[in-house]
């Protein structure tokens, strides 16, 4: 089955037909390290891209990690504001109580309390 095809050109349309060149075993090599080229420029620009993005990955996850230990710094530090607020107001208590003690003779709860009686208070309570 061989078909002809007969296409319809302009007069004015030349067509050029050229010899295909002879492909030589230098022109192969040529273009074998030319391609080899080709593909360690790529393979070094996608390493190039992989740091980088890695980089830039580990420089976001440093970024979070500082923000995380500053929220934590602040925290621990409003605690030991706390903590040293409650020591001073517990410091005061104490001190008061023991000015109470002595100055006004303060009893704790679940102390004995002594009082002192007069020596004559059988006489004061049976009249």
């Amino acid at each position: 089955m061989n078909r002809k095809v007969s296409v319809m050109l302009p007069a004015e349309a030349e067509i050029r037909v050229t010899p295909r060149e002879e492909v030589t075993q230098e022109d192969i090599a040529r273009r074998r390290h030319i391609i080899r080229l080709y593909l360690t420029a790529i393979l070094l620009l996608s390493a190039m891209l992989t740091v980088y993005i890695w980089q830039s990955t580990k420089m976001v996850e440093i970024k979070l990690r500082i923000k995380n230990l500053n929220k934590t710094i602040e925290n621990l530090e409003s605690s030991n504001e706390d903590i040293k607020a409650e020591t001073t107001k517990l410091e005061a208590i104490d001190l008061i109580a023991q000015k109470a003690k002595k100055e006004l003779g303060m009893v704790e709860p679940g102390k004995p309390l002594y009082i002192k009686l007069p020596p004559n208070w059988k006489n004061i309570y049976d009249k």
